[in-house]
């Protein structure tokens, strides 16, 4: 085989690959939509979800919505709060590490993990969802 033949097929062999690439779909989900982009990986989970990404996409922050579900693309997009069930510090149990968070950051304004409603205040709502819930996932 000559010196130009071997990068020739290795091309073909690409594009042969890209060519038959297929969306995955099954179980409900649809990712019949989809880019070739550029960049490292980085993962994002939720629940018993698990979305690998690229960065430097050309189609950074465009919302795709489907039923409960929302993606937003970018450079390491993340939303500005995720509504929990009390879990402040994220380890699964609902306990008195997330108690002690919430009544230590009772009355703050702004982004702050132990706001578990969203509504950009550590007040009385966030105490009683971890009240609520407390104890669960432990």
């Amino acid at each position: 085989m000559s010196k130009l033949s071997k990068p020739v097929a290795a091309v073909a062999a690409l594009l042969l690959s890209l060519l038959c690439a297929n969306a995955q779909s099954g179980g409900g989900y649809d990712l019949t939509w989809w880019t070739i982009d550029s960049g490292g990986i980085t993962f994002a989970t939720g629940g018993t979800f698990t979305l690998g990404a690229t960065i430097g996409q050309p189609d950074a922050s465009n919302a795709l919505t489907g039923g409960a579900f929302s993606l937003t693309g970018g450079f390491w997009f993340t939303p500005a709060c995720i509504p929990t069930n009390g879990d402040v510090d994220g380890n699964g149990c609902v306990d008195d590490a997330d108690l002690l968070q919430v009544l230590f950051a009772f009355g703050s304004t702004g982004s702050n993990p132990a706001d578990v409603n969203c509504d950009s205040l550590v007040d009385d709502a966030d105490l009683l969802i971890v009240l609520f819930n407390f104890g669960s996932g432990c």
